[in-house]
């Protein structure tokens, strides 16, 4: 004790030895979840380049997920074993019928459509939404004038089987630029950005096909160890996807899958581990810094 440093008395005592190579007891302070870490780094990011988070309903109807984005009826991504169907169904909004027109045969401009009949009750069904682009075209439909600059991360719902790589249900980003004279460059000069500030220093494209964007590109990194991984996918709307809603700018659009990025950020071989209550390993998984793909606890 303190008085016994001062009055001397300690001399007296008989003193354990004092080891300095023994490790005290471990304490496990309270901390974000690395995966919630990784989410409020992706959201910060965005807001320091000037977007606005928007969000929205998990239920979307059939019309918002696919029809709007000029997904055809007869997709393979509508079928049952692609997609949560939910018994209800959901009114169309006003002007649908610019929607169907251009399904079928192209409305005013100078597409051919999909052809064949567009069914108004497939458009109402509902659904647990498989991507949040559902999120963004609402809001171009709500905002058709320039400049829109939003982003939206939420959980999405597939019919996926569940292994390593693979669950029906996961984290999206999207994101969407409109103004006047933006453009493809400008679309891969905001990739670039965004992934470089999420610590990819090497960023490249590849060509990819979208039922909605056309030119279409799929961003890839380079990461040490695994070499050039795909990011997501992004390209400029199609006017089959504009023109409807009365939006006659350019559309910059980009998605991107969270899960898979937070396999790299922390080094994960089974994406599994980001949902199960594994307290041990939310102790001993470091909050990464900004900025450091690939790294390992």
């Amino acid at each position: 004790t303190r008085e016994e440093i001062v009055s001397g008395s300690w001399t007296g005592k008989r003193l354990r030895r004092y080891n300095v190579t023994t490790l005290p007891k471990r304490i496990y302070p309270g901390k974000i979840h690395p995966y919630q870490h990784l989410l409020t780094e992706m959201r910060s990011i965005l807001l320091g380049m000037g977007f606005t988070e928007i969000q929205g309903g998990l239920v979307q109807s059939t019309f918002w997920n696919f029809d709007a984005l000029f997904q055809p009826q007869d997709h393979p991504a509508r079928e049952m074993q692609d997609t949560f169907y939910i018994d209800c169904r959901m009114p169309l909004p006003p002007g649908y019928e610019r929607v169907r027109d251009m399904h079928e045969f192209g409305g005013g401009t100078s597409s051919t459509g999909w052809g064949g009949t567009w069914s108004e009750e497939k458009a109402e069904q509902c659904l647990l939404r498989t991507h949040t682009t559902s999120l963004t075209i609402r809001y171009l439909r709500d905002h058709p004038h320039p400049p829109a600059k939003v982003f939206a991360i939420g959980r999405v719902y597939r019919r996926e089987a569940i292994d390593p790589t693979h669950l029906p249900e996961f984290e999206q980003l999207e994101g969407i630029v409109m103004d006047e004279g933006v453009n493809f460059t400008h679309l891969l000069g905001y990739l670039r950005e965004f992934y470089g500030r999420m610590g990819f220093e090497k960023v490249r494209f590849r060509p990819g096909y979208f039922p909605y964007t056309e030119p279409s590109v799929e961003p890839e990194v380079y990461v040490d160890g695994l070499g050039w991984v795909e990011l997501g996918g992004a390209g400029v709307f199609r006017e089959e996807v504009t023109a409807p809603f009365g939006i006659e700018h350019p559309v910059l659009a980009w998605g991107l899958g969270v899960s898979r990025l937070a396999m790299l950020r922390l080094g994960l071989k089974d994406l599994r581990i980001l949902y199960r209550s594994d307290i041990e390993w939310i102790r001993e998984t470091p909050i990464l810094p900004s900025g450091s793909p690939g790294a390992h606890p």
